[in-house]
Parts: C-alpha cells; structure tokens; sequence
C-alpha cells in the first residue's frame, strides 16, 4: 500500500468520525430538548468539538507516527519498492470514536503473510548465494581447464622444438659421418691408386752393385722373409738367391 492510499484511508475513517459525532450531537440535542419538556428552555451550554482538532491531529501525530512505525517496522534499506509497499500494508490503523487514540492492527493472516515473504526472501537469497557459488566454481573449474590447455600447448611445444633440435644434432652428425666416410674412402681410393703406381714401377728392377735378392725384396716388399724370397724366386724361374749385377727381376 502507498502512502497516498494509506492517507486517502485515514481520511475516510476521519469523515465517518465527523459523521458520527454529528448524529450523536443532534441526538442528545434532541434528548435534552425532551426531557426539559419545552422548546423555550434554553439548553445547557456544551462545548462543540471542532472538526479541526481532527485534522490537526491526524496531521501532525497520525500521519507521522505511521511513517515512523513504518520505518522502524517493514522498512529495510536494501528493499524495492513493492516490498516496502507490501510490508506496509500488514498493518492497518484504526481511530476510535473519540478521536484521540490510534489503534495499530495486526491480523493472523499479516503475520502468516510476513513471515512467508522472510522466508521467501531468505529463500531466495540462498538461492542466489547457490547460484552464486556454483557459478564461482564453474569459472574457476574453466580457468584450471584453460590453464591446463596453456601448459599442455607449451609443453607440446617444448617437445617439439626438442625433437626438432635433436633431429638436427642428428642431421648434422650424419653429414659430419657422411663426409668422414667419403674422406676415408677417398683417402683409401687414393692410397690404392699409389700402391698401384708404386706396383707398376717396381713390376721389374735391374740388380745394381752390392745388392742382393734379399736387399731388393726388403726395398720393394719392407719384408725379407725367406716367403717373400721365396715370390721372387717363383717369378724369375730362379731356384737360388744368386743374382748377377745388371739382371733384370720380376717382382710379383
């Protein structure tokens, strides 16, 4: 209930009083009138109460008492506007006959009302607070999961930047065996192709002085064994080591 309606109540319950006073003025005029028994019979004097009095009254004590009782009772800082309203209207103000007293009302069915919307407010706000929670967690439980997707993609690609150095090392080192490996075999094409020179050059020599078989073959062969004598032997058709100056050997 608003403010304006809660005046426009009053006002009606002050209507009715001025209503009632009235009739019950005219009455005991009416009474006294009888029972003095003639018209000419001044009537005793009595003090009329003046509607003004009333006004007065719900002017400056009525009305600001109710909106004390409202904020001290149903109003709450964090509240809308309809729920004031509606904590407001629980509680119904009554004036009595003489005008000078205001009665609050509180019916059952008010308490039963507020104390359905307490609990529905603390309902509610464990609801939000729930939903609250939950909805922290849920965040949360993203950010952890994104984080781990963070971490996995860099260690993915922490691997594969170390996989991709180690096939390199790998790459490398084979080309540093692969050039090792052609050196060699360059290495030893060219030492064949020397033996094969030096071969060719020493297929025959002419005896010269003071050498003998033995001397030539520890020359040509850097082995004098009596097996390499004996090559010699079998290549010239020689069946002993003597051999004269300006002969010409065959050495195998």
């Amino acid at each position: 209930m608003s403010k304006e309606d809660y005046r426009d109540k009053i006002e009606e319950h002050r209507q009715s009083f001025e209503e009632e006073q009235k009739e019950q003025e005219a009455l005991s005029r009416v009474a006294r009138m009888n029972k003095n028994g003639s018209n000419n019979k001044k009537p005793k004097n009595t003090k009329r109460k003046t509607p003004l009095m009333t006004i007065l009254f719900v002017i400056f004590i009525l009305i600001p008492l109710s909106i004390l009782v409202y904020f001290l009772k149903f109003y709450e800082p964090g509240s809308t506007i309809e729920e004031a309203e509606k904590n407001s209207s629980e509680e119904i103000v009554e004036i009595d006959n003489s005008g000078n007293k205001t009665v609050p009302v509180s019916t059952d069915k008010n308490k039963d009302g507020d104390k359905a919307d307490k609990e529905k407010g603390t309902s509610k706000k464990d609801t939000e607070k729930l939903a609250a929670e939950q909805k922290a967690a849920e965040e949360a439980k993203k950010a952890e999961a994104a984080k781990n997707a963070e971490e996995a993609r860099k260690a993915e690609v922490a691997k594969n930047a170390e996989e991709a150095r180690k096939a390199d090392e790998a790459r490398r080192a084979q080309a540093e065996a692969d050039r090792k490996a052609e050196q060699a075999r360059k290495a030893e094409e060219a030492r064949k192709a020397e033996e094969a020179k030096q071969s060719a050059k020493a297929s025959t020599h002419t005896v010269k002085t003071n050498e003998n078989l033995y001397r030539i073959a520890l020359n040509h062969y850097g082995d004098g064994s009596e097996a390499t004598l004996a090559k010699i032997r079998a290549a010239n058709g020689m069946s002993s080591n003597n051999i004269s100056v300006g002969q010409v050997i065959k050495l195998p």
